[in-house]
């Protein structure tokens, strides 16, 4: 799984937020969102956009290579 996949999840999971979720936001299926969080599908960058718009995040939160620093900086903001 790639770095923005991982923290994609790791984000989801901390809020809470179902893949169902994300899926219907983003007008797909939950089986789109399963294949992409399992690596058989990739995400384009429309797709990104509307998967943060759906966790209430910036999307270049997902390229940070320490997620959780960048997760407790943006609660303290």
């Amino acid at each position: 799984m790639n770095i923005v996949i991982q923290n994609i999840e790791t984000v989801r999971k901390s809020k809470g937020v179902t893949k169902t979720h994300i899926a219907k936001h983003c007008g797909k299926t939950s089986s789109w969102y399963g294949d992409i969080s399992h690596g058989k599908k990739r995400l384009s960058v429309d797709d990104l956009i509307l998967v943060a718009d759906a966790l209430n995040e910036n999307p270049s939160i997902f390229f940070a290579s320490k997620l959780s620093v960048t997760l407790k900086s943006n609660k303290s903001a």
